[in-house]
């Protein structure tokens, strides 16, 4: 039976309560080849918090190194500045130097795989996972202006290479069918093990806002979907309210019940903790969501005084919805509200507009 297990820690204390975390689920690694994928989401530097906090990656991979793995890799595949500075974002986020020689640069790595999804029937993701024995993801508590929360299935994405994640959510517009295509991407390797860093989590408009919130936890498993059903449920969101997580349920891939799942720890909703929109509480709170955005969609505004005119957002929005003049414009009818210009501004100068607007009364989520 899968089990979650939330721990008190900081990230001083992050070794210390990782090889705890190993010992309580009996993590056997000796002799297999182990690959270990942090959330890196680009060139951001730890204090951040948007990518996996360097104390965690060294934690797990002092564990592993300590039950005489065959090999280890650590790696991801960060989506920006055209997919070729995965070094540099793993440099700038801290996490490089504390691999112990173990980083390896997985968009160099790519393979054509098949998947079972209405969207298409090949990828291309990192060898890595597959050439692996023992996988190990590294999420971190944040959430998602699109999907709700990022978590440990979400993290699963990092598998794609190169211009494979643009190309998806080209295929999948909308909240439920993008939600619809990471689950068909997430079962073509489903991790064997999850370390969450919960130590600082974000809130509000995820992935990568500035509204960090300190949570003082980590959160382990074996089943990547419960693991997030225990995140969603500390944000005080309603598990089956996460598409993703409804569809995987669906699938026979994990439960979203908290009375369904073995525990170790207390399951407590975070006091006030922001939800990328205030629809989502209440009893009536996702009914209201999901009939407000079949009619109503919010877009990307640059924030002008943070704003460098970098240009980062123009040059990876999946549908070319988006021009410097000199700010970033948004085309409100290319537009897919799948927030990746959001989650790759350097500068987080991004936000979402105050009010949200009808769009030829298609369905967004």
């Amino acid at each position: 039976m899968s089990k979650v297990a939330i721990y008190d820690a900081t990230y001083e204390s992050a070794s210390e309560v990782v090889e705890t975390a190993f010992k309580d689920f009996g993590v056997n690694v000796e002799n297999k080849r182990v690959v270990i994928k942090p959330n890196i989401v680009g060139p951001f530097s730890a204090k951040r918090a948007i990518t996996t906090d360097p104390a965690i990656v060294s934690a797990v991979v002092k564990a592993v190194e300590a039950r005489e793995p065959a090999g280890i890799i650590v790696g991801d595949n960060p989506g920006v500045r055209g997919y070729g500075a995965n070094r540099i974002c793993a440099e700038k986020s801290g996490i490089l130097e504390v691999c112990d020689g173990h980083y390896v640069n997985l968009s160099e790595e790519g393979k054509s795989v098949p998947i079972d999804s209405r969207f298409t029937h090949r990828v291309t993701a990192s060898r890595t996972f597959f050439d692996a024995d023992f996988y190990i993801t590294l999420p971190k508590f944040k959430t998602h202006m699109l999907t709700l929360i990022t978590g440990a299935v979400k993290n699963s994405y990092g598998m794609l290479v190169g211009g494979q994640k643009a190309a998806i959510h080209r295929l999948a517009m909308s909240c439920e069918s993008f939600s619809e295509a990471l689950i068909d991407i997430f079962q073509i390797r489903t991790p064997d093990f999850v370390v969450m860093d919960a130590i600082v989590g974000m809130e509000g408009k995820g992935p990568s806002s500035e509204d960090l919130r300190d949570i003082g936890k980590i959160i382990v498993g074996d089943n990547a979907v419960e693991c997030d059903a225990v995140m969603a449920e500390m944000m005080g969101l309603s598990p089956s309210y996460v598409p993703m997580l409804r569809i995987a349920a669906g699938r026979g891939l994990g439960s979203i019940n908290l009375k369904e799942i073995e525990t170790i720890g207390a399951v407590k909703p975070i006091d006030d903790f922001k939800l990328p929109s205030k629809m989502m509480r209440g009893p009536f709170g996702h009914i209201s969501w999901r009939l407000l955005t079949q009619l109503m969609t919010s877009r990307p505004v640059p924030i002008e005084e943070k704003c460098t005119k970098c240009g980062m957002c123009e040059e990876h929005c999946p549908v070319g919805a988006i021009k410097l003049g000199p700010y970033p414009v948004v085309d409100p009818a290319k537009c897919i509200s799948c927030f990746c210009c959001m989650e790759l501004c350097p500068q987080s100068a991004l936000d979402v507009t105050k009010k949200v607007k009808r769009y030829r009364g298609r369905v967004r989520y």
